[in-house]
């Protein structure tokens, strides 16, 4: 099988802060651990075309050891004195323009691996997607950034994953293999199901099923089909991003897009496609549409009425009910001492303005006197 052709951008100032000096002693490990193919496409190994890394002035103590791995490094020392006081960098503008210019220097690309946590170089990874290239980032398992990239990039290296990698050694290869199996990756921590409603809702159904019993294939599906809809209840009549879709249907009991532990993947179902395909038969509102690219599209249809902000009517939100205004105190009758000296107050110009005709009059009567 053919190596991927790969491009590795780093963050230096970013993934050091989240893994510490730990990332640069074990720098064979886990450069390795992405060589063999830590989530790539298919388990296929990598073969690096570019390596760079981006990091302050401060960090340039390690410029050997990175360059002995065959990285390129930048320094990307702040202009602006603020900037250069706060200790921050130019790393990131720098990274963007290598990643543009990299993706038409170089032929025929098949991944960027942009190791970074910083949540500024989604729209990097979107313009990479659109020449049909594949694109890995980083996060952190208890920030909002990992639930972003997971959105957006086609795969996320959790940083409890690539600490794990530090102390990684490539496996023997059996004799009736041509290579050894792709590296095993960390599992992700649940702190991260605190920051999505849905799939803790999710894992409360499938814990509800477990008590009733063990759920069958028909349960299953039906399980999965609400479960779409529900992700899809926020944004109707939207395409829903597959990773997105997968991630969600990873609650439920049986569930995985491998063959393994004898478990057929997709529920049973030939592929990804195959299983929309059934979840629209147990539900005409899940629409799957397939491209030209052989890929299908996924759409949550919405029936009946809709609110302004074009939510359906009698869906509830996966975050749950907005919560409620305060109502506003009555307010108080006046008091009737202070009814009186408005009203007083609203007859004193009355008067006045009584007087002035009166006025008027003596003075026209003064003149034609005078005449």
């Amino acid at each position: 099988m053919a190596r991927l052709k790969s491009v590795l951008l780093v963050d230096f100032d970013n993934i050091f802060a989240a893994t510490g000096p730990a990332m640069v002693d074990t720098l064979p490990q886990w450069l390795l651990w992405l060589s063999d193919g830590a989530l790539s496409e298919k388990g296929r190994r990598r073969k690096f075309v570019a390596k760079r890394v981006y990091w302050n002035s401060q960090y340039d103590v390690h410029r050997d050891a990175f360059q002995a791995a065959g990285f390129e490094a930048f320094d990307c020392r702040a202009h602006a004195k603020t900037k250069i006081a706060s200790g921050k960098s130019s790393a990131d503008i720098v990274m963007t323009m290598d990643a543009i210019e990299l993706r038409h220097q170089l032929n025929a690309v098949d991944e960027f691996i942009v190791l970074t946590t910083d949540s500024d170089f989604v729209p990097v990874v979107n313009r990479l997607q659109l020449a049909g290239i594949r694109v890995v980032t980083a996060g952190k398992e208890t920030d909002p950034t990992y639930q972003l990239y997971s959105e957006h990039a086609d795969d996320v290296i959790h940083i409890g994953a690539l600490k794990a990698a530090f102390d990684y050694e490539r496996a023997p290869r059996k004799w009736y293999k041509l290579r050894s199996d792709p590296p095993e990756i960390a599992p992700l921590r649940q702190q991260a199901e605190r920051l999505s409603p849905l799939l803790k809702k999710v894992r409360q159904a499938v814990r509800t099923e477990k008590a009733n019993g063990t759920p069958g294939a028909v349960q299953q599906l039906k399980l999965a089909a609400d479960i779409v809809m529900q992700l899809g209840a926020r944004t109707p009549d939207q395409p829903l991003p597959r990773n997105k879709v997968i991630r969600a249907l990873e609650g439920v009991e049986g569930f995985q897009t491998k063959y393994g532990n004898r478990v057929k993947p997709w529920l049973g179902q030939k592929n990804f496609k195959s299983l929309m395909r059934k979840l629209s038969e147990e539900n005409p509102d899940i629409q799957v549409t397939e491209l030209a690219d052989k890929t299908v599209r996924i759409v949550c249809r919405a029936r009946g009425p809709r609110g302004r902000r074009g939510r359906m009517v009698g869906v509830p939100s996966p975050l749950g009910p907005p919560p409620k205004r305060p109502e506003r105190p009555a307010p108080k009758p006046p008091e009737p001492e202070l009814e009186e000296e408005a009203k007083a107050a609203d007859a004193a110009p009355e008067e006045k303005s009584g007087e002035k005709p009166a006025a008027a009059e003596t003075r026209v009567d003064a003149s034609a006197a005078a005449d």
